[in-house]
């Protein structure tokens, strides 16, 4: 792990969240034993995970009053458990995910969590388990349950999730949720002013739809816009186009932008999360592509109006391709066939979600 000197102070935005996490400091006993911070990639999940947990194994927190006259707690940066948290070699804080792996199989779940967890901690009172829950399919989530259902008092579990749909409700019913909301515009320019980015700012708010991922992204990309219009086009081309288009037509768009792959797919994800929330309730606030309202309201309400299928499959179909979507993000990570892995994906939304 790189070093971090992530604090609460220099992570801009999600006040509310924020709160949450000092009130769960503040407390006299020890803190809960597990946390889910959810989101979509870039939102910052990880980043407020870390710092919660160097501030939970400091040696030496530094205790400030707010305004509000609360006590507001950060790392000290400084003492030995600080130092091995920066250098990624703190004994208590154990980190689960992929890597280049396509899963993270049932085996590490049990070597790196279950057994590991009977290890009271070296330094501190926690020992703290940071877990992509992405990355672990039902057998993985059902493997670390037995953990979260009886941990001992020092065991802390910081899981992250891009969506809680995909978490088990036994999962769900054991955690407390953090979601990050979407940034103000003016939290984005602070953000990307903190990242000594002063140009096109106004363009790179307006496209970034309160994720300071996608506005980080973009400040690196000249050709942004015109990737994002292609990619739309092609989303709303999903509920009517044939196989063929979808193998000629959107494979060969995604072969010349394949190093923005994961900017499509982060667009497109974003795409299916929105209509996701318009078929649940309809409410268009909740949204997070704010430029594309009006087509997306105008997509959900073509599905809720349909009359041969009911809501709970088109809304199994959409997370039946968010999904789709995550699979092909790890197939990629193991040298899989791009056009071939790309080109089913393209036939899995056109399915799911064909009109």
């Amino acid at each position: 792990m790189r070093e971090c000197k992530l604090s609460a102070k220099n992570l801009i935005g999600q006040t509310n969240l924020k709160k949450r996490l000092q009130d769960a400091l503040s407390a006299d006993s020890l803190v809960q034993h597990a946390f889910l911070f959810t989101g979509d990639p870039g939102m910052g999940k990880q980043s407020f995970a870390i710092n919660f947990a160097q501030t939970l194994l400091c040696q030496n927190t530094q205790i400030t009053n707010s305004s509000d006259g609360k006590t507001h707690r950060e790392p000290c940066y400084k003492c030995p458990a600080c130092q091995y948290f920066g250098a990624g070699t703190h004994p208590d804080f154990k980190i689960l995910n992929r890597g280049k792996e396509n899963i993270v199989k049932v085996d590490r779940v049990r070597r790196d969590v279950v057994f590991d967890i009977q290890t009271r901690p070296q330094l501190g009172k926690y020992k703290i388990y940071l877990i992509n829950m992405d990355d672990l399919n039902e057998q993985g989530q059902n493997a670390l349950l037995k953990s979260l259902e009886e941990p001992p008092h020092y065991a802390v579990f910081l899981l992250t999730a891009t969506l809680q749909d995909n978490l088990l409700e036994t999962i769900l019913s054991r955690v407390a949720i953090f979601a990050l909301q979407r940034y103000p515009d003016h939290e984005i320019r602070k953000i990307l002013e903190a990242n000594g980015i002063t140009e096109d700012i106004a363009f790179i708010v307006q496209y970034a739809a309160g994720n300071p991922g996608n506005a980080l992204r973009i400040a690196s990309d000249k050709n942004y816009k015109e990737i994002r219009n292609s990619a739309n086009d092609l989303f709303f081309r999903f509920p009517k186009a044939g196989r063929t288009e979808m193998l000629t037509t959107g494979l060969e768009f995604l072969k010349k932008n394949k190093e923005q792959t994961d900017l499509i797919l982060d667009l497109w994800q974003g795409m299916l999360r929105d209509l996701l929330i318009l078929l649940e309730d309809n409410n268009s606030e909740q949204i997070k592509q704010v430029d594309l309202e009006s087509e997306l309201t105008g997509l959900a309400q073509i599905y809720i109006d349909k009359r041969n299928a009911s809501l709970a499959v088109y809304k199994a179909n959409m997370l039946h391709s968010f999904n789709a979507i995550n699979e092909v993000r790890r197939a990629s990570q193991v040298n899989a066939s791009f056009d071939g892995m790309l080109g089913q994906l393209l036939l899995t939304m056109r399915k799911d979600l064909f009109i």
